[in-house]
């Protein structure tokens, strides 16, 4: 092999090199843009929900919702129903940082629900549990709620 021949195979294998490089690093960055817990907004609209846990001021406050049932749609309404009435509210995803992504849940002032109105931080997901965390600036005033599918 001539040596110009030598140095277009290897301008060549710089070239598929680059080309590569280039194509992860944009699939890197898409990544990096979408947030770890993105697919909450596949996750909440199958199905029905109920709250496993609710925890304010360091009261376990779960009972106070037992007879409740929430249906997410995929439009951001969200359905929270009991015996007695249903609530409509809404939901939304928000990724705010790399370390920080958000279930918003706003309901009107009708209790036990104004309780859960919130941005709530998401802490982890599953395809049968979410976990939710509220820090406030005093640990006791920290909040936690998860929903179970039914």
């Amino acid at each position: 092999m001539t040596f110009e021949k030598k140095e277009n195979m290897k301008n060549i294998l710089i070239l598929i090199a680059l080309v590569i490089f280039a194509s992860c690093s944009s699939e890197d960055s898409k990544e990096d843009q979408l947030g770890k817990f993105e697919g909450i907004k596949l996750i909440l609209p199958q199905g029905e929900w109920k709250v496993g846990k609710f925890i304010k001021d360091e009261v376990d406050q779960t009972a106070n919702f037992e007879s409740f049932v929430f249906t997410f749609n995929k439009d951001g309404n969200v359905l929270a129903q009991n015996d007695l009435f249903s609530e409509n509210g809404t939901w939304l995803y928000v990724k705010e940082t790399d370390l920080k992504e958000n279930l918003v849940l706003t309901f009107g002032q009708i209790e036990p629900l104004d309780e859960i109105s919130d941005d709530w931080q998401i802490v982890s997901i599953g395809a049968s549990k979410i976990e939710l965390i509220d820090k406030g600036s005093n640990p006791k005033d920290t909040k936690l709620l998860s929903f179970l599918k039914l």
